[in-house]
């Protein structure tokens, strides 16, 4: 009779024991709790705290700044892209940055300083899940011309009738309108805390600028001395300027 009142005791006891995530167990004729592995703790973590370790999937960001340029362009801007990624390595995403660069080709010999804000989407390949990995980066968009930049002015002098009738010329470039951009990016990101890592990356970027060449012509003339006329004629028409540089760049991801 006392056994099957204990045996109705422990199984009363075990039933209670599962309900609290607890199992206890009659060893030796004393009974001790025991944990059960349950998925309450794991489906209690906070959405951030799995974000944060490291989970293959959601929002990412990618934050950096403009070390050099191949130019000697020092600390000339920064972006920041915020995107998904849909695995540990695949994510797409865009965002928006600033850049100053000066002494910039257009063409021919020309340069000018350019001020440019620009917006893009991106494709974002992580090729490893290791705490260093290789990332490659494409990215496309529009650059808005901030400022209106004028390259530098070419003149000279010929000779018509010396040394009674010459004509000086007058040539350079202003920009008003950016244009579609496309980048490459190859860099690594160092991952030094759960999902935040530290990121640097080599890229090469293409783009057009367009706007307006001014040419100058001044017929000059002096048949008598001390008496100068001229005649000036203004010509201009639509340029359009491809440009390319490259970019060393250091910023922090999570």
């Amino acid at each position: 009779m006392n056994k099957t009142i204990l045996f109705i005791v422990t199984v009363f006891i075990l039933i209670l024991g599962s309900g609290a995530g607890r199992v206890f167990a009659q060893t030796d004729g004393s009974t001790k709790a025991v944990e059960l592995a349950t998925d309450h703790r794991v489906k209690g973590q906070s959405g951030f705290q799995r974000w944060l370790d490291e989970k293959p999937r959601g929002l990412y960001n990618n934050t950096s700044f403009a070390i050099v340029s191949e130019r000697g362009n020092v600390f000339s801007g920064m972006q920041t892209a915020f995107g998904y990624k849909f695995n540990p390595h695949l994510g797409i995403g865009g965002g928006i940055g600033i850049e100053r660069l000066s002494n910039l080709p257009t063409y021919s010999y020309y340069t000018a300083n350019f001020t440019f804000l620009p917006v893009f989407a991106e494709v974002r390949y992580t090729m490893l899940k290791t705490r260093f990995t290789p990332v490659i980066a494409l990215q496309g968009g529009y650059k808005v011309l901030i400022n209106t930049p004028s390259s530098q002015m070419d003149e000279w002098m010929t000779w018509i009738y010396p040394p009674y009738a010459w004509n000086y010329y007058y040539n350079y470039d202003t920009y008003t309108r950016g244009g579609l951009f496309a980048t490459l990016e190859i860099g690594v990101n160092a991952r030094v805390y759960k999902r935040f890592g530290v990121y640097a990356s080599v890229n090469y970027s293409v783009w057009s600028v367009s706007g307006i060449n001014h040419y100058w012509v001044y017929n000059a003339t002096e048949f008598e001395p001390g008496k100068i006329t001229a005649v000036v004629n203004e010509y201009t028409r639509g340029v359009l300027a491809y440009q390319g540089i490259f970019l060393l760049r250091l910023g922090f991801t999570f």
